[in-house]
């Protein structure tokens, strides 16, 4: 049983936890309470608060270690709006989903993440793209997953050009893009060796015995993706399509504020207000969707392939 020394050291620390402090052995021994306290003693102080409170605090390692709990303003700190739009959508995204099925949440667990969500909706409104209609396949999900992290060859079957086909890949990563997943894949085929597949139009998976090597410059490539539309190619940053926008004044405002691909970047901004813009992009069907939902606010300057593409897609339409 804590003596009553120990139990005004144990509150004391509590209270540092509770206020967000850090806490070191160090800096303890030099404050009137613990001073003069060994090392084992102030030990002893904190196996107290861990033997009932397990997940208190944690040990920060580093140059000068330290004891930390997450404290409410911490969580109040992470509590962005944009982290809670992504907190929302995740939810609401599970919940459409089979993929509360995969949480470790019992149905009192769920029943009070949902009521924290519906008190953020009560506030904000989340906006976003329409998700898929059919449920993600959970099985497909847990096998998927089972074979990036054995890293096992499998054949996918898949819709290609109106037919099922079968085709053999090695499966890198689960990516969430525009509110889709995809399956990114090395592939062994005479036209190409990347690939992305949409996991909801997945119909089969079967097993092969073999297992592989992961190709590291495919490994970057997907940390670099930006859009469902990506072109791998070997020594892929010296192919990468440099694409120059005009962005009328009127608009320029949404595009200093928000990056609409990662490789986004200013190279100007003139008298008028107009924005010069440069994307860099495997192809230059990756902005496309991006160009024609700001028309006529935004202008191709280059490449002239584009922005011939472009006008004529607009000369078509308006026969």
């Amino acid at each position: 049983m804590a003596t009553s020394n120990q139990t005004q050291r144990v509150l004391a620390l509590l209270k540092k936890f509770n206020d967000g402090q850090k806490v070191s052995i160090e800096k303890l021994q030099q404050e009137d309470m613990w001073y003069g306290k060994s090392e084992r003693t102030i030990g002893r102080d904190l196996k107290v608060i861990k033997e009932h409170f397990p997940d208190s605090f944690e040990l920060v390692r580093g140059e000068t270690s330290y004891y930390k709990a997450l404290t409410n303003k911490s969580f109040e700190n992470f509590m962005k709006p944009e982290i809670l739009s992504l907190m929302v959508q995740t939810f609401n995204m599970a919940s459409r989903s089979d993929m509360f099925e995969r949480f470790d949440l019992d149905d009192s667990d769920k029943k009070i993440i949902s009521k924290k969500v519906k008190e953020l909706e009560g506030i904000y409104e989340f906006k976003s793209k329409p998700f898929e209609n059919a449920k993600a396949d959970n099985e497909i999900f847990k096998i998927l997953e089972s074979r990036i992290k054995a890293r096992k060859c499998i054949i996918l079957e898949y819709p290609h050009l109106g037919k099922m086909a079968k085709t053999e890949v090695r499966p890198y990563k689960i990516l969430f893009i525009n509110e889709n997943f995809y399956l990114a894949c090395e592939v062994e085929h005479e036209e190409y060796q990347f690939s992305l597949y949409r996991i909801s139009k997945i119909k089969t998976i079967e097993d092969l015995p073999k297992t592989y090597n992961k190709n590291l410059e495919i490994e970057y490539f997907i940390k670099d993706i930006q859009t469902p539309f990506p072109i791998y190619k070997q020594s892929y940053k010296e192919n990468l399509v440099t694409i120059k926008l005009a962005v009328d004044s009127a608009k320029a405002f949404f595009f200093k504020s928000k990056n609409y691909l990662k490789s986004q970047k200013t190279l100007e901004t003139k008298e008028d207000g107009t924005l010069i813009v440069e994307y860099k992009v495997t192809q230059e069907y990756e902005v496309e969707e991006l160009i024609k939902k700001w028309l006529p606010y935004v202008k191709v300057i280059e490449p002239l392939s584009l922005k011939n593409k472009i006008e004529n897609e607009l000369k078509e339409y308006l026969k």
